[in-house]
């Protein structure tokens, strides 16, 4: 079945203020309630919640098997972005001549018949041809090489390829010093590709990953603890940074980080997984939102058709999300 598509589009503002109201009427609102204000009517990125594939690659469509070891993802990239997800996590190594997107499991699943960098990044060319609106996030847990990453991706990446010109650069955009554009500014010049990968010399400018337009996402984002444990049993809602030197709360003058939100177990285990996704908006705003004093931007689970997580991400869409105090 597919999900609803995230409600990210004109009138949101009004949606917002009724939201807002029956939250103050009921007295039910999440911990987090007293920061919360109408989303603009011309959001930015950081305004926004976008639903996240967590290893999205890692599915029986794009790998061509009619069987896979604990599937991430139930159906194909293009797919997953057809149904509303507007974030990827990929995983690259690089295998057998070629960049490939690969969850690697030892025996499990070697990565060298695994589909190519090429063939998921022109899907996604595909869908933003498709989609004149939508804009896409690619989080790369990056295994390779620029001069790897060049020679798979190079040709589409470059000036007069099929994402030449769609990518947002953040490092030349000004977002340092005045924050995270509106959609439809991106919308209007054409550049609704992010690219972030976990290289972090990607955040020089002379890196080859870098001139591809791949950020250092540890630059520009925050990002919690990537598990809640085992495939089975009590889930750990424990907001805590991945990373020991970017605190959850870290923020620049004039500029406010992404935060990415994950949302999985180690290995995705049915019904683990769907009843995970059903609490989905519990964790994000009552959990998450306090942990980080700012609102999840993605919202990143295993198995997207499973619990409707795409109910939490038009809820927080609902709203943005201001500390006070």
């Amino acid at each position: 079945m597919r999900t609803r598509r995230t409600f990210t589009g004109r009138g949101a503002a009004a949606v917002a203020a009724l939201a807002l109201a029956l939250t103050a009427f009921t007295g039910q609102g999440p911990a987090a309630a007293a920061g919360r204000e109408p989303l603009p009517a011309d959001p930015t990125l950081a305004d926004l919640t976008f639903l996240t594939g967590h290893n999205a690659m890692h599915n029986t469509e794009d790998q061509r098997r009619s069987a896979l070891a604990a599937p991430n993802q139930p159906h194909s990239v293009a797919r997953q972005l057809d149904d509303g997800v507007r974030a990827l996590m990929l995983d690259a190594h690089h295998a057998n001549g070629r960049v490939r997107m690969c969850h690697a499991i030892p025996v499990l699943n070697p990565c060298g018949s695994n589909v190519d960098a090429a063939t998921v990044f022109t899907a996604i060319a595909d869908f933003l041809e498709r989609d004149q609106e939508a804009v896409i996030t690619v989080f790369l847990e990056d295994y390779t090489t620029a001069d790897q990453l060049t020679a798979e991706l190079g040709a589409l990446l470059a000036d007069g390829g099929r994402l030449g010109g769609r990518v947002f650069r953040p490092d030349t955009a000004g977002v340092r010093e005045n924050g995270w554009p509106a959609v439809s500014s991106l919308r209007a010049s054409g550049q609704r590709l992010l690219l972030f990968t976990a290289d972090t010399a990607a955040s020089g400018r002379e890196n080859g990953k870098n001139r591809l337009g791949f950020m250092s996402q540890k630059d520009w984002t925050v990002e919690n603890h990537w598990s809640m444990g085992g495939g089975v049993g009590d889930a750990d809602w424990t907001c805590r940074s991945r990373w020991d030197d970017v605190p959850l709360t870290q923020e620049e003058p004039g500029f406010r980080r992404l935060f990415v939100m994950n949302h999985f177990r180690d290995v995705p285990v049915y019904p683990t997984y769907a009843n995970d996704n059903a609490k989905l908006q519990d964790r994000a705003e009552n959990h998450c939102l306090p942990a980080a004093a700012k609102k999840p931007n993605f919202l990143a689970v295993d198995q997207y058709g499973d619990g409707d997580p795409m109910a939490a991400v038009d809820a927080l869409n609902t709203y943005t999300y201001r500390q006070r105090g």
